[in-house]
């Protein structure tokens, strides 16, 4: 109990109180700051570019040629990706076929040992 009042209520009021407190600061660091602006923050730049007709018609014809390029490595990373699935599958049926052979060698061996 502080001031007689329990300290389960006090402690949402204190912070009410805290928050309240920071949030003036925080008004009064926003207007300081808007007052004395930086030299960089004062000045403005305006900065233009004179394009003449043929300029955009040389950028127009490489963002196209670039553009078929990336289609073309795309085709072609699609193929890459094909192989490497028919490989996958390749390598698969391989182990399975390594482990019937395994097995069958297994059965072979129980076959002499019951043979002799």
């Amino acid at each position: 109990m502080i001031f007689g009042i329990p300290a389960e209520q006090l402690v949402p009021f204190a912070n009410f109180i805290g928050l309240g407190m920071l949030g003036v600061l925080a008004a009064f660091g926003l207007g300081y700051g808007r007052k004395n602006a930086t030299p960089a923050e004062r000045q403005v730049e305006v900065a233009g570019a004179l394009v003449d007709n043929s300029a955009v018609k040389e950028l127009a014809e490489a963002i196209e040629s670039y553009t078929k390029e990336l289609i073309e490595g795309r085709a072609d990373d699609e193929k890459q990706r094909a192989a490497l699935y028919r490989l996958i599958e390749v390598g698969n049926r391989f182990v399975d076929e390594v482990g019937d052979l395994r097995r069958d060698v297994g059965d072979l061996a129980k076959e002499i040992a019951r043979a002799k």
